[in-house]
């Protein structure tokens, strides 16, 4: 009975890490995705010296 609760344990633990390896793969697709979208925004302003219209820029939040 021990044994069998201690291999549901492992299994839940295995199945936990591997969420948490996927959620962790995921984010990081997320961040590389935003500094791709970044850096090429700031390209086209280094280009052109304008900004686009798209983009959001807070006048009070600087």
């Amino acid at each position: 009975m021990r044994g069998q609760a201690q291999d549901r344990l492992m299994n839940k633990l295995a199945a936990t890490r591997h969420k948490a390896e996927a959620k962790r793969a995921a984010a990081e697709a997320k961040r590389n995705r935003q500094a791709t979208k970044t850096e090429q925004q700031a390209e086209y302003i280094r280009r052109t010296g304008r900004i686009p219209s798209s983009f959001s820029y807070c006048s009070w939040c600087s």
